[in-house]
């Protein structure tokens, strides 16, 4: 079956020349009204501009705080070593932030920048789930709570923020200048989520709440949460602080399951 052969490695011939943007088609091309060589440029062009607006919709605060030349030299730098490899450009800028902690190693901010913008829009496509609501929760028994394992959405993720990316983000949001970056040695934890009503959020965390959310994406059991709070509040508040923590995360959409140990 010698077609199917040709015929791929004409397609992987292909997409090597979009890729390395040749100066002339790697395929034999049928002759139309405009030169072989004008059209392929026409083709190849439209090829790396899409590939540009694709990474432009995704980081388009990180796009604002660097400039459009910086950021097209950076996403030219990293389509060449991660180009597309699947049937769906939602993935295209997955390796982004981790490129630019090379790219822009002297202005680490941008990286972090990017990363985040990134979960935004990983929560935003994550899957769906039924949150839980407080009655759900109130119809166990109460000897089963120490035993409970509270289990997140699927769009909740943590990211620690050593710079001040809410601020810069924010500022780029209302196309306003964005503040200087300012670095701290303990990265504040910045919670990402999808609500119940589809939209992406956000927030950053103070320390007390940081420790139980933490705890909850480990899966610790209530019992084990509310001892880690204890340690740092003292026993006395520890369980009502817990108590307070799980209701606003049941309110906010965040709590998506539970089992017990």
């Amino acid at each position: 079956m010698p077609a199917p052969v040709e015929l791929q490695a004409l397609q992987q011939a292909f997409m090597r020349g979009l890729q390395d943007q040749a100066d002339a088609p790697p395929v034999p091309v049928i002759p139309g009204h405009l030169p072989v060589e004008l059209r392929w440029h026409i083709y190849a062009n439209a090829y790396q501009s899409r590939l540009l607006e694709c990474l432009q919709e995704d980081f388009e605060q990180t796009w604002a705080y660097v400039g459009d030349e910086l950021f097209e030299q950076c996403c030219l730098g990293y389509l060449a070593q991660h180009p597309p490899r699947s049937w769906t450009l939602r993935a295209l800028g997955a390796g982004f932030p981790h490129y630019l902690e090379q790219a822009l190693a002297e202005h680490p901010q941008v990286a972090e920048l990017a990363e985040f913008e990134w979960r935004l829009r990983a929560a935003f496509d994550a899957a769906d789930a039924e949150a839980l609501t407080l009655s759900d929760i109130q119809r166990q028994p109460a000897d089963s709570w120490p035993e409970l394992r509270f289990l997140t959405v699927p769009s909740a993720s943590l990211h620690p923020q050593h710079f001040n990316t809410l601020a810069v983000w924010k500022a780029l949001k209302a196309e306003q200048a964005p503040p200087p970056p300012q670095y701290q040695e303990s990265a504040n934890l910045c919670l990402i989520w999808r609500d119940g009503e589809r939209l992406s959020r956000y927030r950053s965390l103070e320390p007390d709440e940081a420790s139980a959310v933490q705890d909850l994406f480990r899966r610790e059991n209530f019992a084990s949460l509310c001892l880690h709070l204890g340690e740092r509040l003292g026993e006395e508040v520890a369980a009502f602080r817990a108590g307070c923590f799980l209701q606003l995360w049941l309110a906010e959409g965040l709590i998506g399951g539970f089992h017990r140990d």
